[in-house]
């Protein structure tokens, strides 16, 4: 063989290694963006000085579509974590965390929607949505009982014995 067929050899091995290679990372990134679609589905947020974790909440009204999306945006246009604020319902909640009348904030879930009288939990972790807004992504929970909200409350205690909350250990 000649050095010229040696280098034209290599360089067709190298060119169809690299079209391989391209090829697996876009069938790579379509499963990773169909994944992150799925998953942005299911988003819930909240703003940050609002995020009580583990909190039992009502929702009071769903908020019109035009509010949400003024809501959801910055001088009028998109953040980049919410490129499309219109995916997004948002939702008037008030908070059953152990305080007379509780605290009434807003709950964003995209992908969902919620109606007046639903209730829920939000999720025990958090992490930053958009800065720029303020918002954090969390989870919802399956909504429950008396001991859901305890975290959001300073972690109280009872003095309950076991016959004052039925019995057992």
């Amino acid at each position: 063989m000649s050095e010229q067929e040696t280098t034209g050899d290599t360089r067709r091995s190298f060119v169809a290694k690299s079209a391989l290679a391209a090829g697996a990372l876009t069938l790579g990134t379509g499963a990773f963006g169909t994944a992150t679609v799925a998953a942005q589905r299911e988003q819930v947020a909240v703003f940050a000085d609002s995020y009580y974790p583990g909190a039992n909440f009502d929702v009071i009204d769903p908020l019109q579509q035009g509010t949400t999306v003024d809501i959801l945006q910055v001088d009028d246009e998109p953040v980049t974590e919410i490129s499309q604020p219109d995916e997004w319902t948002g939702h008037v909640i008030r908070y059953d965390i152990g305080q007379g009348a509780g605290i009434t904030t807003f709950l964003f879930v995209r992908g969902d929607r919620f109606s007046r009288g639903d209730s829920g939990t939000i999720g025990p972790e958090a992490s930053v949505l958009s800065s720029d807004l303020n918002l954090l992504t969390t989870s919802l929970g399956d909504g429950g009982g008396p001991g859901d909200n305890q975290a959001a409350e300073g972690n109280q205690t009872t003095n309950e014995t076991p016959t004052e909350n039925g019995g057992g250990e």
